[in-house]
């Protein structure tokens, strides 16, 4: 039984006919399936936010390089590809065996933060991490914090073809994890800053001070993008004030740590 009455009413569906895939695909390997993000925890933004899931299967239907077998692959997306994601942008999942893939601590994968997921289907196998294990990875992942990635550096110089809608939705996936990073090392409860939805946590930064000023203003032209009619011009105000945002957050890592 797939229990998705946690979710926002408007991920329910989407997320049932997903997990059925999943599902019907892997059951000689299945392991578990969550879900987490801002179906879950609320505050998505219609046509940018997507759902997430982590589905966790035993190594036999892995290739050897560690990706999940092709035919696999190709059979979940046939599913995939009848289901309507919206109001959400697109289904996201990532696939990995019963273990944690790298170390924990740093910038590695640790499992799933508590208070922050919900188990769908099968069982957790990987442990939730510590609340040191989660500040000391925002505290590598703001050390290592490129405001400007390459996809912006580079891709800005191109043209058509939907990339600069692209660079929007990248940057995004950039912005939000940073401000959650940021949060975890400003709180005495990291572990429940990550439970919070996007404007709960944009709430915890004063909005006189640069890091609150930069992360309302990029909360307010994405939202203006995605909700109005996204156009060149409002994509470029929302990847302006994404830069800003990150530039901040990059400097007043710099500042905390040699405080």
């Amino acid at each position: 039984m797939i229990d998705v009455s946690a979710l926002v009413p408007e991920a329910r569906a989407i997320v049932q006919a997903a997990a059925r895939g999943y599902l019907a695909h892997t059951r000689p390997w299945f392991v578990g399936l969550l879900i987490h993000g801002s179906a879950l925890k609320g505050g998505f933004i219609p046509g940018c936010s997507d759902i997430d899931f982590r589905l966790y299967l035993q190594d036999a239907a892995f290739a050897p390089n560690g990706d999940l077998r092709f035919d696999l692959s190709l059979a979940i997306q046939r599913d995939l590809i009848t289901i309507d994601p919206a109001p959400f942008q697109y289904i996201q999942c990532y696939a990995q065996p019963p273990r944690l893939t790298a170390p924990t601590g740093g910038g590695g994968d640790i499992g799933p933060f508590p208070g922050t997921y919900r188990m769908l289907l099968g069982e957790l196998p990987v442990p939730e991490p510590t609340a040191d294990q989660v500040r000391a990875r925002a505290q590598q992942l703001l050390a290592t914090l490129q405001p400007i990635s390459a996809h912006l550096a580079n891709g800005l110089l191109d043209h058509g073809g939907g990339r600069l809608a692209r660079h929007v939705r990248l940057l995004c996936t950039e912005v939000w994890p940073t401000l959650f990073n940021v949060l975890t090392l400003r709180a005495e409860d990291p572990l429940a800053v990550w439970a919070l939805p996007k404007d709960a946590a944009i709430a915890q930064l004063p909005a006189d001070e640069l890091l609150g000023q930069t992360i309302r203003r990029f909360y307010q032209s994405v939202r203006a993008y995605y909700l109005g009619k996204p156009s060149a011009e409002n994509a470029l105000t929302v990847i302006e004030a994404g830069v800003s945002f990150l530039q901040a957050a990059k400097a007043w890592h710099a500042s905390w740590t040699s405080g």
